[in-house]
């Protein structure tokens, strides 16, 4: 059996995504495909047992999904991080084999979805290197570039890694960065003994969520347009100008969340005027009835929420920061672009895998 550890230089890189695609990838190549996350951050219990959100959803994707208490066996809590600051967390290396055992029985590949960033779990003696030795794993590293950067973090994490290390697959690279990647730093790594896989494009409808999402994530109430809340969000922006720079602002982009105050009447209506998803009111202040009713004939949700206009824009920020798996169509979309990015082959071969 092979093991492919997925690990990232970064939080929200994409690694339940590309551990999906590259499942499914396998598994249609006829490879009997495991799944294993041994570290979970994403919380929820299911029929009283405690797992990760992404790793129940991965799992059920198989065709012989493990037992759901063995898929994810840490799952950070408040209650786990108290129990490690005491000393008390117990042995929680057996507990992460003894459910590896039980999800790689019968397999040909198990693919294990590292922690969030290259030091998550480190406490818990849980890390992306300590867990590649205890299961012996080779691990995959995933990257988002930064434009026109050095690939800095990429060489440290190789250097950190060492021959656990068997490649890179840069995610979620913009069109106007695509050339800097394949043209530069893909031959650059390269040089340096470090294989790329594969360059996968950025997909704004594969980070996109819904207002249903949003207002959950922001506890909000619903003032209008409730038949609309499963409309896709693509991105967001903060209106805190006048009307008349408001509504050219509003203009640079469309299928987005506006974040205004609840007295910015005239930053809400200009809002409504263009390709607005939704309008997010902080301070638990209403709209006039002009706004309402305007937004009502448009169709477009108003939310209200409690929180202040910063609170509110971190909580998008890390809503949007990574792409919410749970939806069969974005579930598609990724393998699609997996297979037309990566190359399989190479991959399969770094990993001594046999397609």
């Amino acid at each position: 059996m092979r093991a492919i550890l997925v690990t990232s230089t970064a939080a929200y890189s994409g690694k339940s995504g590309l551990s999906l695609a590259l499942i499914s990838t396998l598994a249609a190549r006829g490879l009997n495909v495991g799944y294993f996350k041994p570290y979970g951050a994403m919380p929820i219990t299911v029929d009283g047992v405690l797992t990760d959100q992404d790793a129940l959803y991965i799992n059920k994707t198989l065709q012989r999904p493990a037992p759901t208490e063995a898929v994810c066996p840490i799952v950070r809590t408040q209650a786990l991080v108290e129990a490690v600051l005491a000393h008390a967390e117990g042995d929680l290396s057996t507990a992460v084999s003894e459910s590896y055992h039980t999800c790689s029985e019968g397999r040909d590949v198990m693919v294990i979805e590292g922690p969030s960033d290259p030091f998550q779990a480190s406490a818990l003696g849980l890390a992306a290197p300590d867990l590649a030795v205890m299961l012996g794993a080779q691990m995959l590293l995933l990257d988002r570039p930064r434009a026109n950067d050095l690939p800095d973090s990429v060489i440290c994490e190789s250097r950190r890694l060492g021959e656990l290390l068997r490649g890179v697959i840069f995610n979620w690279v913009h069109e106007s960065q695509a050339e800097f990647v394949t043209g530069r730093l893909a031959p650059y790594l390269e040089s340096r003994n470090i294989p790329v896989f594969g360059v996968i494009p950025h997909d704004t409808a594969l980070s996109s969520v819904t207002v249903h999402e949003i207002v959950d994530a922001l506890n909000g109430a619903v003032l209008s347009a409730e038949d609309q809340l499963d409309e896709a969000v693509e991105t967001f922006m903060v209106g805190a100008m006048g009307q008349d720079k408001a509504l050219r602002f509003f203009r640079r982009k469309a299928r987005k969340a506006v974040i205004t105050g609840g007295d910015r009447a005239d930053v809400q209506l200009a809002a409504l005027e263009t390709n607005t998803r939704c309008i997010i009111l902080t301070g638990n202040m209403p709209p006039s009835s002009l706004v309402l009713s305007r937004a009502e004939e448009l169709g477009v949700p108003i939310l209200l929420v409690d929180t202040d206009t910063l609170t509110a824009v971190e909580k998008m920020e890390h809503l949007m920061g990574h792409t919410r798996l749970h939806d069969a169509t974005k579930a598609d979309r990724i393998r699609e672009m997996f297979e037309r990015s990566v190359d399989i082959g190479a991959l399969a071969k770094a990993f001594e895998i046999e397609l």
